[in-house]
């Protein structure tokens, strides 16, 4: 049985039936989630049997990407559902869609409707409000929340700080914030609509920080850093996306962060494994939608990791996984671990202990790993 709360007035609202078009470097954060979400739903579902979704701007559903027609995030979420339920029977997955406007509210609808039958646990509510009005007020009204992956993608600011902060402060909760930079940083030259990014971190500090005297990467580096310090959350990680070839700007700017926060280990290193290699380059989290078309700076080289294992590591033993965990926000995934540390074991810079692995062979979760 599937749970619909949708707005009825909305029903006589008049609907383009034309699909937004949807531009490379907007399709790649539905990319990101399409690939997360399945893996999200399958860990936590393990030893939760509720979980829940929070799409803040849902959007119509649907778009048009090169001359075809493209789930939104709304979509992906309830395909990902129906799989994940249909192997976890007795389950629930709850998914929460708050979208404004009135003619995406009715082109969601439509999307929604087409993608039955729903199986039995998949609740869905499609809510006619204002996201930031939404969240605070669930947020104060329910004391606990089942794990939940929070998708905070705004066309300008995201959700204030302190919600953001609030929402991350539940357990087991993430969330995968949209930092529209280019807009955020234009408006904090414009003291017209500065305003707005009081109301974004909570307070007019942010007008106090020497990065605004800089310009160019620096200015972004700055900012981009300190918006990552107002987000109580211990894992932070970012995938920077440039302007699209479309757009009437340099494509070698930026034109928005996406910023994973997280409060466990395996969320970020997850994360990390979908995000690797979508980038223009793997290992940059950078994308433009033109493969090597506007990077300079090179990939990450296993070598390097191996140096870092050394300088860090030597003379200390430590388990397989705590090592990737204590390196997190280094560019690489598990593959180049593996291979870095096994290589370096054939150098006789290390030795390995098999404790999850059955033979000296594997390199995984709890095997030790001896530095010398």
């Amino acid at each position: 049985m599937v749970e619909k709360t949708i707005m009825t007035h909305t029903e006589s609202i008049p609907i383009d039936e034309s699909p937004l078009h949807l531009k490379k470097v907007s399709r790649i954060k539905h990319i990101i989630l399409q690939k997360y979400l399945p893996s999200w739903t399958r860990i936590l579902g393990s030893w939760n049997k509720r979980l829940c979704y929070f799409d803040c701007y849902a959007g119509p559903g649907i778009y048009e990407f090169e001359g075809k027609p493209v789930d939104g995030s709304p979509i992906i979420a309830v395909r990902t559902a129906k799989d994940y339920l249909t192997s976890n029977m007795g389950n629930e997955l709850v998914l929460f869609f708050v979208e404004k406007d009135k003619k995406h509210q009715v082109s969601l609808g439509k999307e929604l409707g087409k993608c039955g039958p729903y199986e039995q646990g998949l609740r869905i509510h499609l809510m006619s409000e204002d996201a930031r009005e939404f969240v605070s007020g669930l947020l104060d009204q329910v004391p606990n929340l089942a794990p939940s992956f929070f998708m905070v993608d705004p066309y300008g600011h995201p959700l204030s700080i302190p919600i953001l902060n609030k929402i991350l402060k539940r357990p087991i909760t993430e969330a995968l914030i949209n930092f529209m930079f280019y807009r955020i940083n234009m408006d904090a030259s414009n003291p017209k609509v500065q305003h707005h990014l009081d109301e974004m971190f909570g307070d007019d500090d942010w007008r106090k920080q020497d990065f605004l005297k800089e310009s160019g990467n620096v200015r972004e580096e700055g900012f981009l850093q300190y918006f990552l310090s107002k987000i109580n959350a211990k894992y932070k990680f970012f995938f920077r996306i440039r302007f699209d070839s479309e757009d009437c700007v340099s494509s070698g700017r930026t034109k928005y962060y996406l910023v994973h926060a997280s409060n466990h280990p395996k969320a970020v290193l997850l994360m990390k494994e979908v995000m690797w290699p979508l980038g223009d380059d793997e290992g940059l989290f950078d994308f433009s939608g033109r493969r090597q078309g506007v990077l300079f700076s090179p990939s990450p080289q296993e070598e390097d990791l191996q140096n870092f294992l050394t300088q860090r590591y030597h003379g200390k033993k430590i388990p397989f996984d705590t090592l990737r965990e204590e390196t997190w926000d280094l560019p690489f995934i598990e593959k180049q671990y593996r291979s870095a540390i096994k290589k370096m074991r054939n150098e006789n810079l290390l030795a390995i202990n098999p404790v999850t692995s059955k033979t000296d062979r594997g390199l995984k979760g709890q095997d030790l790993v001896l530095f010398y």
